[in-house]
């Protein structure tokens, strides 16, 4: 295993053993149980199975009815872009890879089976579901050592990929920038799904100024650029504008969402999805 491999497992480690999260070495709930209907909430009830729309939606609570219990199936689809290969703070590629490791720890400890997608406009490769904690070590070797430069995510693809090959129910977490469009209506419908975008703040709120050049890390073509005060702020407008669309889209369709910069902690970001 590589040192940053190493640096990665070793840090995960101590965070989900840490002090502060007692006997819980898991960064989510499953339930473990295999939904069957909704009734109208009754006394004594389980209140953690109340369903919020609905009973938003009557005026009266109602709550989740579950079958026999079940492991949990986790997968993880790593997105990757040219783009994942930047990072004025740490490389966004590195931030998702101690994601991925974060979540596959979270799962396997947990009992729970675990799988990953490395795709980009189709599948670059797939680790089958496992409770093998050495099978994650090597998951996060690829994830760390894939070579990004070149390639251009498809959300559409990914989306239609699993929906025709994942047919046990599935939380999936999907990793990625999340620069381009989607649409995971369909996907939300059939399976418990989390965004997690992970950025750069340079990405966001660039600073350069003046003529530069740039390359463009999914084409690899260089071009000279002009930036001015001007430029910035609509490219600012832009990404913002896309950025409301994409988290108001994740809200319709249920979607949990984080956005986790380079310079953020994401143990604590991932705490948050589930926390909130």
């Amino acid at each position: 295993m590589n040192t940053k491999a190493k640096e990665i497992i070793i840090k995960t480690k101590k965070r989900l053993f840490g002090s502060n999260i007692g006997n819980n070495i898991s960064i989510f709930q499953g339930n473990g149980l295999d939904f069957s209907e909704i009734k109208e909430y009754q006394i004594g009830d389980d209140v953690k199975k109340i369903n919020w729309k609905v009973t938003a939606k009557e005026q009266k609570p109602y709550i989740n009815v579950f079958n026999e219990e079940r492991e949990l199936n986790i997968i993880v689809c790593f997105m990757v872009s040219g783009n994942i290969y930047f990072g004025s703070i740490r490389q966004k590629q590195e931030v998702m890879s101690e994601i991925l490791t974060i979540i596959g720890y979270s799962a396997i400890k947990n009992s729970d089976k675990f799988s990953t997608i490395f795709f980009d406009k189709a599948e670059i490769k797939r680790f089958k579901p496992t409770k093998n904690i050495n099978l994650l070590y090597a998951t996060l070797e690829e994830a760390l050592e894939l070579n990004s430069l070149g390639r251009k995510a498809d959300y559409f693809a990914l989306s239609d990929y699993l929906l025709s090959s994942i047919k046990q129910k599935s939380i999936i977490f999907i990793i990625g920038d999340f620069y381009e469009d989607l649409d995971f209506s369909l996907l939300s419908a059939k399976h418990e799904v989390y965004a997690i975008v992970v950025r750069d703040p340079f990405e966001e709120n660039p600073k350069f100024i003046g003529d530069i050049s740039l390359i463009d890390t999914k084409t690899l073509k260089q071009r000279e650029v002009t930036l001015d005060s001007s430029a910035i702020n609509s490219f600012k407008k832009e990404i913002e504008a896309k950025d409301k669309k994409l988290f108001e889209h994740f809200l319709k369709h249920q979607i949990g969402a984080i956005k986790v910069y380079t310079d953020e902690d994401p143990f604590v970001k991932m705490r948050g999805l589930f926390e909130s």
